[in-house]
């Protein structure tokens, strides 16, 4: 993506000389989680993960995303710290803003109103898959996902792990997910996809959750 095409390339420009343009490798980590880190990354290309590594091993997906993006230890700005990793999941080229120059495009509204915009909207969407982890069956979860994500009644994934990292759950509690929906005969799965068989009991179980990401269309709205 060409700089003057970003969002935010208005706010920037005249700092350009103070960012740094930067690439990643897929696989590679941006920053790790035990690292004094504050700069603020802009995703120009490519995707990133954020995800939490605990003692014992268990990994949770706390956010995803994708060009045009603000990523970051943004947790320190409220005086705390999560302990995130960041990771890019495909090549990745970025803007590398430090806090100085950070500092400065805070003076400018419309700058700060952007960012403020696009990391509270992602803080929203975190805290509602966290609801739904808590309202929600993995099976009412898993039935909305195959059906939101498939084509022509055909879902295809990485591997098992991706899936677990979206669910942030054990592999175990993944495949007793994927055994039970065989067994009804709601799916078959093959290596690296599945074959959605009863689309309708699949989407009679996911109704709740349907209803809880329908997209309303209210008039009250943020003018950015």
């Amino acid at each position: 993506m060409k700089l003057d095409h970003i969002h935010i390339y208005e706010y920037i420009q005249e700092y350009l000389n103070e960012i740094a343009v930067i690439n990643y490798k897929k696989g590679q980590y941006i920053t790790r989680s035990d690292e004094t880190f504050t700069e603020v990354f802009f995703i120009l290309s490519g995707n990133v993960k954020v995800e939490c590594l605990t003692e014992y091993g268990k990994v949770f997906l706390v956010d995803e995303l994708s060009e045009n993006e603000f990523v970051g230890k943004f947790s320190y700005m409220y005086e705390q710290s999560l302990l995130c990793d960041i990771k890019a999941t495909s090549d990745v080229c970025l803007l590398k803003i430090h806090k100085d120059t950070f500092n400065k495009l805070q003076g400018n509204s419309d700058f700060l109103k952007v960012f403020l915009f696009k990391t509270s909207k992602r803080i929203y969407y975190m805290y509602k898959k966290l609801m739904m982890k808590n309202l929600f069956s993995l099976e009412e979860m898993f039935a909305f996902h195959l059906l939101k994500n498939s084509e022509n009644d055909r879902f295809e994934f990485k591997n098992i792990s991706a899936l677990c990292d979206i669910f942030s759950i054990s592999r175990k509690g993944l495949y007793n997910v994927l055994n039970t929906f065989v067994k009804k005969n709601y799916i078959k799965k093959d290596k690296n996809s599945i074959t959605i068989i009863d689309k309708k009991q699949l989407f009679d179980l996911a109704m709740h959750v349907r209803a809880f990401n329908r997209i309303n269309d209210s008039k009250i709205k943020f003018n950015i």
